[in-house]
């Protein structure tokens, strides 16, 4: 699949297969997909429920395993890597964003954005910092001491696209990422997101049902029945000139 000259390759799919269950109960989930995903490229996945979408991310994000194929992320083939590896690797280099937030009821959304970091080792002194200053980047630092219950659903994504930049992952992974919001907060949300894949070293994937969103793609991947039939440029291909 052709790239262009001054963008690395961030994720890189060849031939990737998957298949659930055994026997009569077999369901092939991926059939051979071969995609590329570039550093400051926001990529988006559309395609109907149950056609591989969030297979295909899992893999990408070395959550589950692929059964066929190659696919090296960030320059690594992360099977070739012990489990333990593969856990560290997440943690330091793979930010994720959800349709359910996976906030903490019981920590402020300072204390959830922390958690990448304090994982990671980093002294909680200096995790605090750069919890501040993400926060504030989305727009929340004066709400950094609010409980989740106590925040909008949209503050609560934004608590949530903090935790996955935190740690300066350099590929970050949203699922349906504003399918629970209204279309303002949901464009707000891709305003933030927007502004991060434009960092020449990150990359971003989000699989979508939204097409209210779609603007806002530099390019997007369709899939259907375990393979991608179709890749356009979205609205911000020139970024990628």
């Amino acid at each position: 699949m052709s790239t262009d000259a001054n963008h690395e390759i961030a994720v890189r799919c060849q031939g990737v297969t998957k298949t659930y269950g055994t026997g009569v109960a077999q369901v092939a989930a991926l059939r051979g997909i071969d995609l590329d995903v570039r550093q400051g490229e926001l990529l988006m996945l559309v395609g109907p429920s149950g056609c591989g979408k969030t297979t295909l991310i899992s893999i990408i994000a070395a959550i589950l395993d692929k059964d066929g194929g190659q696919c090296k992320v960030l320059g690594h083939d992360l099977e070739q890597m012990s489990q333990n590896d593969r856990v560290r690797f997440r943690g330091k280099s793979i930010g994720f964003v959800f349709q359910v937030f996976n906030l903490l009821p019981s920590l402020t959304a300072l204390e959830n954005v922390a958690i990448p970091l304090l994982l990671n080792g980093v002294p909680r002194g200096r995790a605090e910092e750069r919890v501040r200053s993400a926060l504030d980047s989305v727009g929340l630092g004066e709400r950094m001491n609010a409980y989740p219950a106590q925040l909008s659903g949209g503050q609560q994504q934004r608590v949530a696209i903090a935790r996955a930049l935190v740690h300066n992952p350099k590929l970050i992974v949203c699922d349906e990422p504003t399918s629970n919001l209204d279309h303002k907060t949901g464009q707000d949300m891709m305003d933030i997101l927007r502004g991060v894949a434009q960092s020449p070293d990150r990359a971003l994937i989000i699989v979508t049902h939204d097409p209210r969103i779609l603007g806002f793609a530099d390019r997007i991947a369709y899939m259907d029945d375990g393979r991608i039939t179709d890749i356009i440029a979205g609205k911000h291909r020139g970024q990628l000139q």
